[in-house]
């Protein structure tokens, strides 16, 4: 059975967070109801995403993994291209350390970039995310993954009772 997106669209928050808790009392799982707004919410005035944020421990991630890299190149760097001084070949710490910071920064800066575009969906080309333009006037939409049948029904009496200025239905996901 396949699922589509209902959306209702609301004139302020308060009618929009009645219908995040209707939603939310019916049997529909906390990711598959989301707001949308042309301005910030208070977090879980209308609905909120369980999923845990790991953008940061990436980011981190990404740091380590360039300073190794960095690290690498400074030693290679210092391998192939020998500076002998009294004899002996020398590696200056100071350098190296400047290299292993300036690149594991570069990837601390590529995985921000990346993962932020991934975040906003921006990354996303074959699925059709679902868009409201009402939202830039002031609206806010409120936004269910439902199944065909008894769910949508009590997913759209739940939008209309809570005061709902339109309910339509969209193939495409959160």
């Amino acid at each position: 059975m396949s699922s589509f997106v209902l959306i209702g669209l609301f004139d302020g928050v308060e009618p929009a967070a009645k219908a995040g808790h209707a939603l939310r009392a019916l049997p529909l799982a906390a990711e598959n109801i989301t707001s949308i707004s042309g301005v910030p919410l208070p977090d879980g005035s209308v609905t909120w995403d369980p999923r845990p944020i790991r953008f940061s421990r990436y980011v981190v991630v990404f740091w380590f993994v360039g300073a190794l890299a960095g690290l690498a190149l400074a030693l290679a760097t210092y391998l192939l291209y020998p500076l002998i001084t009294a004899g002996k070949a020398i590696i200056s710490v100071p350098p190296t350390l400047i290299i292993t910071y300036e690149v594991a920064m570069l990837f601390a800066l590529l995985a921000t970039l990346i993962l932020g575009a991934r975040e906003m969906g921006l990354l996303r080309f074959r699925a059709r995310k679902v868009h409201e333009p009402r939202i830039h006037d002031g609206k806010i939409a409120v936004c269910a993954v439902v199944e065909p049948g008894e769910q949508e029904i009590r997913a759209r009496r739940a939008m209309k009772t809570a005061g709902a200025l339109e309910i339509r239905v969209e193939e495409g996901e959160l």
